[in-house]
């Protein structure tokens, strides 16, 4: 199976030696880890940012359910996330599936199942996001081409990044956020990502 190479992900445990090997793992499967960390804060902070693809989350956080908790912010802010712990018990599983993560793995874990863990989360989430950006947007009757290209923004991905995504040339990317800017009435990526945001939850 390919997977969906050069995903940032973060990720969100407590045992050194799990994060460690998580580094390992995700890098062998030509993802990007793009940090690691223990603090509740700290992971707060990046999933306000909303600059990682995904989030790897473990649930005991710390002796407490504190994963749980970070759950819900993810949900709340459209982040994708999945569960990783070695708690398999009826509460803490129905705990976790009211946040409404994109997967649940037990560990001990295999590369194999990280793997389809995290290709079956963002596969989740971007049907999920092109669905609610659809509803949203539907009374601009943008063109095809426009949708399209207005997805693949809408999910951080930066001008070359659209046009090999889509088979067309920058120029070609470049024309088609033009209009989509003046149709949004913004100026800049930041103002725009923002108001796809709203937009989006309001949809």
């Amino acid at each position: 199976m390919e997977t969906s190479k050069g995903l940032k992900i973060f990720i969100v445990e407590d045992e050194l030696i799990i994060a460690e090997s998580l580094k390992l793992i995700l890098k062998s499967l030509g993802y990007l880890c793009v940090g690691t960390t223990n603090s509740i804060l700290m992971a707060e902070s990046v999933i306000q940012g909303g600059e990682v693809d995904l989030i790897i989350l473990d649930i005991n956080l710390n002796g407490k359910n504190e994963g749980i908790e970070l759950g819900k912010l993810c949900h709340k802010k459209k982040q994708s996330f999945l569960y990783i712990t070695s708690y398999s018990d009826r509460d803490t599983v129905i705990a976790a599936k009211e946040t409404k993560p994109g997967g649940y793995l037990n560990k001990p874990f295999t590369p194999q199942d990280i793997m389809i863990g995290i290709e079956m989360a963002t596969i989740n989430h971007s049907e999920e996001d092109s669905q609610l950006l659809e509803r949203a947007v539907s009374h601009l009757n943008l063109s095809d081409r426009e949708m399209e290209v207005l997805k693949c923004f809408n999910s951080r991905l930066l001008t070359i990044e659209i046009a090999n995504e889509l088979s067309i040339s920058t120029n070609t990317v470049k024309y088609h956020l033009k209009n989509l800017y003046s149709k949004f009435d913004v100026v800049s990526r930041a103002d725009f990502l923002e108001k796809l945001q709203t937009m989006t939850k309001e949809a």
